[in-house]
């Protein structure tokens, strides 16, 4: 496939300054596929701050002739594959033009050239077609894992949380829970699949540097003097996200769990957030998905992933 940019089109790395365009592009996308915006302009500055992320070498941007922006593309290295994340995207006007096979083009050149792997995994909703289409015609094949966004809408006060004796939950506290609460998120998720224990300073900067952290929202179970589970949480136009929630091994089937989403859901409802999400892998190991479906969420949109080693 040549890695030439359709005619009329325009090619540019992206610079911090951009990053509120590339939101309102991906606005247009969403609302388009989805029905609704999903991301922030804080979503993407925390894409670009992450660890081994180069944004003039891992994304760029696609204007067309009149000036405005119609796609914006980006890679991650994982060490283990290239990552596609579904910001990768076209304005629905300018669909079918190329654009798409030259993300595809850029995804693969920058593997090559920069990957620790030649592999490159695409995350992308099931039901875009004129995406999963072109992958199968080029090669690629849909990887084992697929994922959930399940989502709850908050229309009434949420169920209380009932938390079993000999625990205390209550919201994150700066300068006390940081550090136990990173121990305890690795713990539980080294049972999830693909996971690798994260530095604590990079961990703790994904949340302390976030505009949309919320440490109210965010919980904390505590048996004694042991953090034992915790939920870390957003908060933005969209509504509530829970971006890690975990039990450690020892302390499961306690009904911790779905005790934390009732608080976080509660929190939300009080403070008039009428939707709550998260992300999760469709066949967790830990059986999360019931959970989740247990404490009142469903799924809104199902990706799947496509996958390529490269020659």
């Amino acid at each position: 496939m040549k890695n030439e940019i359709p005619q009329g089109f325009t090619l540019r790395a992206p610079t911090p300054d951009d990053a509120q365009a590339v939101t309102d592009l991906l606005a247009v996308c969403d609302t388009a596929d989805f029905g609704e915006p999903d991301l922030s302009v804080e979503d993407i500055r925390a894409d670009w701050r992450r660890d081994g992320f180069v944004l003039e070498r891992d994304a760029w941007l696609i204007y067309a002739q009149d000036g405005a922006l119609v796609a914006y593309g980006n890679t991650y290295d994982t060490r283990e594959f290239t990552r596609v994340d579904p910001t990768t995207c076209v304005h629905p006007k300018y669909r079918e033009r190329g654009l798409e096979d030259f993300h595809i083009a850029q995804v693969e050149a920058r593997t090559r050239a920069y990957a620790n792997k030649k592999i490159v995994q695409w995350i992308v909703s099931e039901k875009l077609r004129y995406w999963t289409e072109r992958f199968e015609r080029r090669g690629y094949n849909q990887a084992p894992r697929h994922d959930y966004v399940m989502e709850i809408e908050l229309n009434e006060k949420p169920a209380a949380p009932d938390l079993p004796d000999g625990f205390v939950m209550r919201s994150f506290e700066r300068d006390r829970d940081e550090r136990a609460v990173w121990a305890c998120i690795q713990e539980a998720f080294r049972d999830h699949r693909g996971h690798k224990d994260m530095e604590f300073e990079t961990w703790w900067a994904g949340y302390a540097e976030h505009a949309e952290w919320s440490p109210e929202l965010s919980t904390v179970v505590t048996q004694g003097a042991e953090v034992v589970a915790a939920a870390m949480v957003l908060h933005s136009f969209a509504g509530g996200w829970v971006r890690q929630i975990g039990v450690r091994r020892a302390w499961r089937k306690n009904g911790l769990g779905l005790a934390i989403l009732h608080r976080v859901f509660n929190e939300c409802y009080t403070r008039g957030i009428k939707k709550v999400g998260l992300g999760v892998d469709a066949d967790s190991l830990t059986g999360a998905t019931r959970l989740y479906e247990r404490a009142g969420m469903r799924v809104k949109v199902h990706f799947v992933r496509y996958e390529k080693e490269l020659e």
